[in-house]
């Protein structure tokens, strides 16, 4: 099964394997889950789950690990991937009011944690901002410092459904797919900049910045389509209709800019990702749906690692799958659970320059971060960068 398919043949029926594939973080288990997927199944969930707007969740699944707690894959196999830490929130806060700490002393610090993470980002090597749509927030923890703050309010606004995340630079950009806006924000929760789109977003959802041309793209799920801005709020460019051509969607949630200009698109209800110029021009895809290994059933979050490395966050198998930049099938991590390394109904994850991965593990309230730890001595030249 190839990435690149240039034309636009229907998907496979589910159930069916892919041939054998091969790669240099591979596993010996193609099994990604246990859970049968049929077609009805896989769009009744993905609709419920694509706006991340299911009340309910769990806390507290797991405590922090220490450094390789978990790898991937397991013994005797040489380790590509390791779970290196949790983040869930319940960290020192970075400051609290006078009675704030008045009440800490009689009752103890009161800790917030993570409730339903959707969305992530990174920045400078130190800050992770966390979306989550049970606090209306924006978790913004100092790592190093194990350090955070709660953003809840823009302007003379709150959040109300604060979804994707994109670092741009000094400042962070949150999509709110109720408000149906995109807000661009300091460090500490300044409003710098309000970008609408003309005629207005129906659901802005994931987004990312390429830093080299200095533009947002943005996801409009609903209108099944992608759209590009200037740090100004200036629309550059807009592609995508509906449909199951290149450059069509259906139900698009998340998108990922390499270091090239080259965007990767989750095309949900397609069951599949689109790869794609800058100016929006078909270059390939990868998917189909199905219920092995190296099949979709519900592609959220997606990030390209410094080594050409394709991570997918798969909600339904509740699994991220990894592929090499021919599309071949290497590697799937997690499985639905609540112990470290698993996942219940994961959405989100973000890449950073040195090849950690942060996988919004939504319904186990935390952030779950990994490394790739595998040789790279025969791996592709990097041509990609978060």
């Amino acid at each position: 099964m190839g990435m690149i398919q240039r034309s636009s043949k229907r998907l496979r029926p589910a159930g069916t394997r892919p041939p054998e594939l091969c790669g240099d973080i591979r596993s010996e288990d193609t099994a990604i889950c246990d859970r049968p997927l049929n077609l009805l199944a896989a769009i009744l969930f993905a609709m419920m789950f694509m706006g991340w707007g299911c009340a309910g969740s769990k806390q507290g699944a797991a405590t922090r690990p220490a450094e390789r707690l978990a790898v991937w894959p397991g013994p005797p196999a040489a380790a590509r991937i390791a779970l290196v830490d949790i983040q869930d929130g319940t960290t020192k806060p970075k400051s609290q009011s006078f009675w704030d700490r008045i009440g800490s002393g009689l009752v103890g610090a009161r800790r917030q944690a993570m409730v339903r993470p959707v969305g992530v980002a990174v920045a400078e090597e130190r800050w992770l901002y966390v979306t989550d749509q049970e606090l209306q927030a924006i978790h913004v923890i100092d790592m190093p410092k194990r350090s955070w703050r709660l953003i809840a309010r823009v302007g003379d606004s709150y959040l109300v459904s604060p979804v994707g995340l994109a670092a741009c630079g000094e400042n962070i950009a949150v999509s709110d797919s109720v408000l149906k806006k995109v807000f661009i924000l300091t460090r500490k929760g300044k409003l710098v900049r309000t970008i609408e789109k003309p005629g207005g977003f129906g659901r802005p959802t994931g987004m990312a910045f390429d830093a080299n041309a200095k533009a947002l793209y943005v996801v409009d799920t609903t209108a099944n389509e992608i759209c590009a801005f200037d740090m100004q709020g200036t629309l550059l460019r807009r592609f995508g209709t509906s449909g199951l051509d290149p450059v069509q969607f259906n139900y698009p949630t998340h998108v990922w800019v390499d270091g090239a200009g080259k965007l990767y698109v989750t095309d949900s209800l397609n069951f599949r990702l689109q790869i794609l110029t800058a100016e929006g021009q078909f270059v390939g895809q990868i998917g189909q749906i199905g219920d092995a290994s190296g099949y979709m059933a519900v592609p959220k979050g997606i990030a390209v690692d410094g080594l050409g490395h394709i991570y997918v966050v798969d909600s339904y198998f509740s699994a991220v799958q990894i592929f090499d930049q021919a599309g071949r099938f290497l590697l799937s991590l997690g499985g639905p659970g609540s112990e470290l390394g698993q996942f219940e109904v994961p959405t989100g994850l973000t890449m950073d320059q040195h090849n950690r991965l942060y996988v919004c593990d939504t319904f186990n309230a935390r952030v779950q971060v990994f490394q790739y730890v595998g040789d790279t001595d025969h791996e592709e030249t990097p041509t990609t960068a978060p």
